[in-house]
């Protein structure tokens, strides 16, 4: 058998510029280079809840803390100074009781005192008086004075009503003003018994003064 021809260097050459040129490899885009978008988008797109509760919540916990303390400021504080304020007057009121008290107890007792002496001075005075008429009453019946004596047994009965009232014990001021009623009587119509019954109550008088 025949070998077949080679071709010829013509031939070659018209086979290679006839054969259609093969594309250039394509350039890779810019964009192959990066992260996917879309899978990007996904993850900010779950961040995002949670960045915006965390928000939330940063901005509700900074809202409680200013309202807190806008309260305590507005509420709190001058309530307590107030308190406080009520504390302190309460205090100074107690103390200003506690010396009105004092000073009470103290004029009172004073005053009881006082009027125990008053007292006694009103009755030292009511009986040294109705002594002095006895006695005036007395001198007078021996001397014969007998216009002075019953001057005086008059002044003695008057005066021994003012006496009577600090006398407690009603027996003895039952007798007093029974013997003085007998004298009263006797000055005008027997001046011995008079005279008698005169001592005998100057002598009733001084058991008085004890």
């Amino acid at each position: 058998m025949s070998e077949p021809t080679p071709p010829s260097p013509d031939e070659e050459v018209n086979k290679q510029v006839n054969q259609p040129a093969e594309p250039p490899p394509a350039r890779k885009s810019w964009k192959e280079g990066l992260p996917s978008i879309e899978a990007s988008s996904d993850a900010h797109a779950e961040d995002k809840p949670s960045r915006h509760i965390g928000r939330w919540a940063l901005i509700l916990l900074a809202t409680l803390v200013v309202g807190f303390g806008a309260a305590y400021f507005a509420l709190a504080l001058p309530a307590q100074q107030e308190l406080n304020q009520a504390k302190t007057d309460l205090a100074a009121a107690q103390e200003k009781l506690e010396a009105a008290e004092t000073e009470l107890a103290t004029t009172s007792r004073d005053l009881n005192q006082t009027s125990s002496e008053l007292a006694a001075a009103q009755y030292g005075l009511a009986l040294a008086r109705v002594q002095a008429n006895v006695a005036y009453a007395r001198a007078s019946l021996v001397s014969r004075d007998l216009l002075t004596a019953r001057q005086e047994v008059s002044a003695a009965v008057s005066n021994l009503q003012s006496l009577l009232p600090f006398i407690k014990d009603k027996e003895i001021s039952a007798a007093l003003s029974d013997r003085m009623d007998v004298i009263d009587k006797a000055v005008y119509t027997n001046s011995s018994e008079a005279l008698e019954e005169l001592r005998i109550l100057s002598e009733n008088l001084l058991r008085l003064e004890d």
